[in-house]
């Protein structure tokens, strides 16, 4: 594993590149490379609710086809030409384009802990992500504070250019980041957290 995973941290204006062990150590986190699901039990009950859902017709077409379109990425894990940057004290580390990007391109799966949500713990978490099974929402939340992957450091904006999509595939569901429009190289990327998470938190000017 840690000779498969490079990662591109940008300081003084050129790229480093370092391993597994070494990105750890910086950002203090467990990279992740799938989601995770510790507790069995949950596991094979959101395996269940994931079978009903196909069952009862809350999949959608897109969750499914979008799951076997991106089937290679999710299984290989792959994670597009980014690299992370520190921006400010405010915002602190961004994810930013190493490379052009066409309108819809696949950048990355939003990894984590997968696990109950915890209302009095998590809604101060800026790295919970609600776990949906196809469009319905769940009790569950993707925890990515101490354990994800580089998807974890994609700020905030009203005016985004990357846009998360709820996709099926190997039993699961998973949440991918893609771009909703054509990225320039050096050029931070976003997606919009939307109503509900800025209803708990100041709101950016």
């Amino acid at each position: 594993m840690n000779s498969k995973y490079i990662f591109q941290i940008k300081k003084d204006n050129s790229i480093e590149r370092v391993n597994l062990e070494d990105f750890e150590k910086i950002f203090e986190i467990k990279y992740l490379p799938f989601l995770k699901i510790e507790d069995q039990k949950l596991l094979k009950k959101i395996d269940k609710m994931c079978v009903n859902a196909g069952r009862n017709g809350d999949l959608t077409k897109e969750n499914i086809w979008f799951g076997h379109f991106y089937e290679r990425e999710l299984k290989e894990h792959f994670i597009s030409d980014v690299y992370v940057k520190w921006i400010n004290e405010i915002k602190e580390y961004g994810l930013f384009a190493n490379k052009d990007f066409k309108n819809l391109s696949y950048i990355g799966e939003y990894t984590g802990c997968v696990r109950k949500y915890i209302k009095k713990i998590d809604d101060r978490n800026p790295y919970c992500f609600e776990y949906s099974i196809g469009y319905k929402k769940t009790k569950y939340t993707i925890d990515a504070r101490e354990e994800g992957s580089v998807i974890r450091f994609v700020n905030h904006s009203y005016e985004p250019n990357v846009t998360p999509i709820n996709v099926y595939s190997d039993g699961k569901m998973h949440l991918v980041f893609r771009t909703n429009r054509k990225v320039l190289k050096d050029e931070e990327l976003t997606y919009d957290y939307g109503p509900f998470y800025w209803s708990r938190r100041e709101r950016p000017e």
